[in-house]
């Protein structure tokens, strides 16, 4: 049997698809949808919750400065209310996951696995970093100040590998994000990549489920030096690096494979 929710207020802006043990989140990053998650479902058994998270796919955004802890207390309420016990947290959600874990929520408590594709901060990331989040975020909202939809589209291809961005999947991608954040409320949250996600990185060392982070080469919104210190700070986890381009466009077999491996093994 499959149970399908549209993802209305009444159902919290949540998807539920398949029924069964185990239940497994799947939370998209900034500017995303339910639509960009379901990839990483693929195969996977059981119940698959898709939620859309604040500012996104009708979901009231919380106005301005988004931080991490809200999002994770959104988060949380997507696991209470299904019962997960899996979730995967893609960039944004990413760190989202990791605040929820690594603050001992209650609603954490309860995850065998934890999957963070794409993670894109952690704790307060050194000055080189820091300093390219601040100019990219200041160009992101100098396009939105003029209602320049084809410049903010512009920039946010080109944060793609070279090869990659002038694929028409990744150019409708980037429209698609240009046009959400200049027709919504998701304005709010561009300033998300500055902030830290984690405020207490040593509660990863009490989680006891198992972790996979997942990320590719050379993608400055998402560097390797950020997932490598989520696997460093999880006493059980994986890292996995694919070549730069990877994770949404040239590599999804290997994605698929990889997810299937960790969850359903």
């Amino acid at each position: 049997m499959t149970r399908t929710n549209l993802p209305g207020a009444d159902e919290h802006y949540t998807a539920i698809i398949g029924s069964g043990e185990p239940t497994t989140v799947f939370a998209h990053g900034f500017g995303g949808s339910i639509r960009d998650t379901r990839p990483f479902a693929a195969g996977i058994r059981g119940t698959r919750v898709f939620p859309h998270m604040p500012g996104h796919g009708g979901n009231p955004s919380p106005g301005p400065g988004w931080e991490y802890p809200m999002l994770a207390q959104a988060l949380a309420g997507v696991l209470e209310r299904t019962n997960a016990d899996r979730a995967l947290g893609v960039s944004m959600s990413a760190g989202a996951l990791a605040r929820l874990i690594t603050d001992g929520h209650h609603a954490a408590r309860g995850l065998k696995k934890a999957a963070f594709v794409l993670p894109a901060s952690w704790t307060a990331p050194p000055e080189h970093l820091m300093e390219n989040f601040a100019a990219y975020t200041d160009m992101l909202r100098s396009y939105v100040a003029q209602g320049d939809e084809d410049g903010l589209a512009r920039a946010l291809a080109e944060r793609e590998a070279p090869e990659v961005r002038q694929m028409p999947e990744a150019q409708q991608f980037a429209r698609g994000r240009a046009r959400a954040i200049m027709t919504t409320d998701l304005e709010d949250g561009i300033g998300l990549a500055c902030r830290t996600a984690v405020d207490n990185p040593a509660g990863a060392s009490d989680f006891a489920g198992d972790v996979l982070v997942l990320t590719h080469e050379e993608d400055t919104s998402h560097p390797v030096e950020v997932a490598q210190k989520y696997a460093d700070a999880f006493p059980h986890a994986r890292l996995e690096v694919l070549p730069r381009g990877s994770i949404l466009w040239r590599g999804r077999q290997d994605v698929r494979r990889i997810l299937g491996e960790f969850f359903d093994s």
